[in-house]
């Protein structure tokens, strides 16, 4: 009989898991956006922020890595699932103890001591449930490993937008404060002319009112400043005085030379699809381990010990004891709790199914999202380009041709007004292609190299 509840011990066995043809159809052969990227190999993201020759960029990132509170939390879950996975491992082998007693009866008056040191050792063979719990921890490991590695991604984007929002910030407050000098002057040359006879109030008080509403702005972009700053600083676990603001100089810019691996190769390297195929095979193996439940298990146990009146007596002839035993548990009725615990388990193996098809699609998503917004921005800056020379060559004219008698002041506020709203939307488009960048970088799993485990 015995023999018999050894075999069970491989009888429920974990499938392998492998993507349903209907998960691998969600995987499109090409990138169906427009986009300048067209060369089709792997890119080595790992040197990603290097690359944009920003230094500031880099320090902060690599920062953001070591001492942000979300990934060191996530470290903390890694450890935790690492052990897990050694306890797990222990259950597959006997376990060994070592005692030692030592004792005195007193019975009718008289005494009698006893000493005993011995080796206690069980050993507990199932159908197959110690085996799928440990890989049921091997799977958790590995999904816990790939969060770590989307918390680190998604740090690494937010420290990224934040900077380029600082950037964006400080170039737009450049911005306000040279039309605002501009203004500055057509509002003396309006005053000049008034007081001269040549214009009426109306001209000075339209200029006033122009000069008055760019310089309102400035505060905001002096606010929104420090608010990029103190989410460095919290994205980087320090104080905001800690975080050196430098003057603008130029807009974060992304390597042009990115190249772009296939959509397959791109989604295994994506944290969140190992993390949710992870998810899978840990259910699968949870339910394995539910359905060896139902199976009988054998419980092996033994003692080898010495027990004598005396300690000096310990391992004379006829103090060695020992005893083995064992004992096998059938499961024959429990109101049909087992069977509804390997129904639970089925349900979850059906969930992580759909999870890690939610996860491929929002996978694909991000990428043809992050390509398209490339391409539009791209686009829109070289018109938008144009568009500053144009409108700083028209507010130039304008002014001057109103010094001279030649123009109406309402043209110099329209060309000011347009000057300052290209070149602010000028900046913006600069900042949306740096973060569109971000948002490639983020989709295309921020360089996470899988640990061993999964599917190539």
């Amino acid at each position: 009989m015995w023999l018999g509840v050894l075999s069970l011990s491989g009888c429920v066995i974990t499938p392998e898991f492998s993507p349903t043809n209907e998960q691998k159809s969600l995987i499109p052969d090409q990138w169906l956006a427009p986009n300048t990227i067209t060369e089709q190999r792997s890119e080595d993201l790992s040197v990603w922020w290097e690359q944009w020759n920003d230094p500031r960029l880099s320090e902060l990132i690599k920062a953001s890595q070591q001492y942000n509170t979300d990934i060191r939390i996530a470290q903390g879950n890694l450890r935790v699932a690492q052990a897990t996975l050694a306890i797990a491992e222990a259950g597959l082998f006997p376990s060994l103890s070592g005692s030692s007693d030592g004792q005195r009866t007193h019975r009718y008056g008289s005494g009698s001591n006893s000493f005993g040191i011995g080796l206690n050792g069980t050993w507990t063979i199932d159908a197959g449930g110690r085996y799928a719990a440990m890989k049921a921890a091997t799977f958790d490991l590995l999904s816990t490993e790939a969060t770590l590695a989307d918390v680190q991604t998604e740090i690494a984007s937010q420290v990224a937008n934040a900077y380029i929002n600082l950037k964006l910030f400080q170039k737009q407050l450049e911005v306000a404060r040279q039309n605002l000098e501009t203004q500055k002057e057509s509002l003396q040359i309006a005053d000049w002319r008034y007081k001269a006879g040549l214009v009426d109030s109306t001209d000075v008080d339209q200029a006033r009112t122009s000069y008055e509403q760019t310089r309102s702005i400035i505060p905001e972009y002096l606010s929104s400043i420090q608010e990029n700053r103190n989410l460095l600083a919290t994205l980087t676990n320090k104080k905001p005085e800690d975080i050196i603001v430098d003057d603008f100089v130029s807009m974060p810019v992304a390597p042009q030379n990115l190249a772009l691996s296939i959509p397959g190769e791109t989604l295994r390297k994506r944290p969140s699809v190992r993390q949710a195929e992870a998810t899978v095979k840990s259910a699968m193996a949870k339910h394995t381990q539910a359905r060896s439940a139902l199976y009988p298990s054998l419980s092996i146990g033994g003692n080898f010990g010495l027990s004598a009146t005396t300690v000096g007596s310990l391992g004379e002839v006829g103090t060695h004891t020992s005893s083995i035993f064992g004992s096998l548990n059938l499961p024959i009725f429990n109101a049909g709790e087992l069977r509804a615990q390997v129904e639970a388990k089925d349900a979850q193996v059906a969930i992580a199914n759909a999870q890690y098809e939610a996860s491929l699609l929002s996978a694909v998503k991000d990428v043809e999202d992050a390509l398209n917004s490339i391409w539009s921005t791209q686009a829109k800056f070289k018109s938008l380009a144009l568009a500053v020379n144009s409108a700083r060559s028209a507010a130039l004219s304008a002014q001057q041709n109103y010094k001279a008698g030649l123009q109406d002041f309402t043209v110099v506020l329209a060309t000011q007004k347009t000057l300052l709203s290209v070149e602010e939307s000028y900046a913006s488009v600069q900042a949306q292609i740096a973060k569109s960048y971000v948002a490639l970088y983020r989709a295309l799993g921020g360089g996470w190299v899988p640990s061993e485990g999964f599917e190539k």
